[in-house]
């Protein structure tokens, strides 16, 4: 007698992956820039997305607190969560989108 069962398979739709890609791509960008750092994560055992902001000065002084954190639950896992995680995922990007640094002097 077989008593192992199926784990359900994660339902993420290419609309997450695509919203994720962009977030890590935003993360790229805004650490890049030099005031901020951004770290984005997809941790499998919880099947969640979650980003964070530090300011590289006060990494400096060795105070590794976020500005910001945000955690997605993704759908798939369990019923209960990530029905609203691609509006969540959209909310993360508009948030690190306030991170950017406009272009100035001729990159502008």
């Amino acid at each position: 007698m077989n008593t192992i069962t199926q784990l359900p398979a994660p339902v993420l739709t290419q609309a997450h992956r695509d919203a994720m890609a962009y977030i890590q791509g935003l993360a790229i960008t805004i650490s890049l820039q030099g005031t901020y750092a951004v770290s984005t994560e997809y941790s499998g055992q919880v099947h969640e997305f979650s980003t964070h902001v530090l300011l590289f000065s006060e990494i400096e002084q060795r105070n590794f607190k976020a500005l910001t954190t945000i955690k997605v639950h993704l759908p798939g896992r369990c019923s209960l969560t990530g029905a609203h995680a691609l509006q969540e995922l959209q909310a993360m990007a508009r948030v690190l989108e306030g991170f950017l640094t406009p272009p100035t002097g001729d990159a502008a």
